[in-house]
């Protein structure tokens, strides 16, 4: 009853959420194809990509040259004709291409002080710089990346290959990160404050690592579930990933629920849809292979869980992601360590943090020489056109009624 209860109360917030959203998309729709004028904050870390930059003013994408460049929590007044991209009948984006951009001196809240999302993206730059120093591109940039979330400095060459390999995952903050965050803080505090109090201070610090990588859909559901699980311990509750899963999509749904259309939204709850209900599957057939083999059956785990969103949102169907990931992933973990270690380093003393640089260039060097090398091959990747959402359904349905046959079939 309570659960139902639960159930009713988060279904009617939804309701009254989505049609505020509709009301505002439509709004925006009528004005889409005229001049408009926006005066307000930027409400998104800009990201740099070729020699343009892209931040986001609400519900309003603005893409501009990249010098000067402009910085979260900057007032601006953005002049320009509102464009629209249809994604279904019921959501679209808007943008503003090369617009007149004008910046406005600082308001009240400037004045009184920075808020504390402005210090973590300033704190957040500070690293960027230390990565910077001490390492030559494309590795500053990866390892920003891995370790931030950052996308601002990668060459676009570079990030057309990632994407063309499959491997642009690997510079977005997600669930290793959480895992990795939490975990050091809790075991570093364990000795020293009660157990609770640790746990605590773990997912404040997640919080904040979740704001200053940008806040993207991937870490947002990953700090949701990493911080119940450790919080489900204290209570003295086992983790259950499937509730923790649904809790995640539940709160991320109730804040924005457009979201549902966001392709990182999407990718992240099937990929890891994927490595919970497929990869267990694909147990036996990977565990002989020596060294990569966990690594494979997770990667295959989350392509057959994403595939379908891939190839209608982008056409592209990456052939060998499989082997590209499979070669690089097991890298990833001891780049973040190194990482870490450099960006504590590197604000204290540059000297020592440049020791730290040349240990994490080999592991960044063979990352950046795999990804670069298949990338740069014609037949990583095809194009797939004309295939709709109906085809990605019946395809899910497939996988669901294949999952659940099986899992009915052991019961017997």
């Amino acid at each position: 009853m309570r659960e139902l209860l639960i159930w009713l109360i988060w279904f009617g917030v939804v309701c009254v959420r989505l049609v505020n959203s509709f009301q505002a998309e439509g709004n925006l729709r009528q004005l889409a194809g005229n001049e408009i004028k926006l005066v307000g904050r930027i409400s998104s870390e800009p990201t740099l990509q070729g020699g343009t930059q892209r931040f986001r003013m609400e519900r309003v994408w603005v893409k501009v040259k990249q010098y000067p460049r402009y910085e979260y929590g900057e007032t601006v007044q953005v002049s320009g004709t509102l464009q629209r991209k249809v994604v279904n009948q019921w959501y679209s984006q808007f943008s503003l291409m090369y617009p007149d951009v004008k910046r406005i001196k600082a308001d009240r809240v400037k004045i009184i002080g920075p808020s504390g999302k402005e210090r973590l993206i300033r704190f957040k730059r500070r690293i960027e710089t230390v990565f910077n120093r001490n390492l030559s591109e494309p590795e500053a940039s990866l390892l920003a990346g891995i370790v931030l979330g950052a996308k601002r400095g990668l060459p676009y060459e570079f990030w057309q290959a990632l994407q063309r390999t499959g491997t642009l995952h690997i510079v977005v903050a997600s669930g290793y990160n959480v895992t990795v965050v939490i975990g050091v803080v809790i075991n570093y505090l364990a000795g020293w404050v009660k157990r609770r109090t640790a746990v605590m201070l773990g997912m404040m610090t997640v919080i904040g690592y979740t704001v200053m990588a940008g806040a993207e859909a991937a870490i947002v559901r990953a700090a949701i579930m990493g911080s119940l699980a450790y919080f489900g311990q204290v209570l003295g509750r086992k983790a259950d990933g499937v509730r923790l899963l649904v809790v995640a999509v539940m709160v991320m749904v109730l804040f924005d629920p457009m979201i549902v259309w966001d392709v990182g939204f999407q990718l992240s709850i099937m990929a890891t849809s994927g490595l919970m209900f497929i990869g267990p599957l694909l147990e036996k057939v990977f565990k002989r292979v020596w060294l990569i083999g966990g690594d494979m059956r997770d990667t295959v785990a989350a392509q057959i869980g994403v595939w379908p969103i891939l190839l209608i949102t982008f056409g592209n169907l990456s052939v060998f992601a499989v082997v590209v990931n499979s070669l690089i992933l097991w890298l990833v973990p001891v780049v973040m360590g190194l990482g870490g270690v450099l960006a504590i380093m590197g604000l204290i003393w540059q000297p020592l943090g440049q020791v730290i640089g040349w240990l994490v260039y080999v592991p960044l060097t063979l990352i950046v020489r795999v990804i670069e090398w298949f990338g740069d091959k014609a037949w990583m990747s095809w194009q797939v056109e004309g295939l709709s959402w109906w085809w990605g359904l019946g395809y899910y349905l497939v996988i669901a009624g294949i999952l659940i046959r099986r899992h009915y079939g052991k019961q017997k």
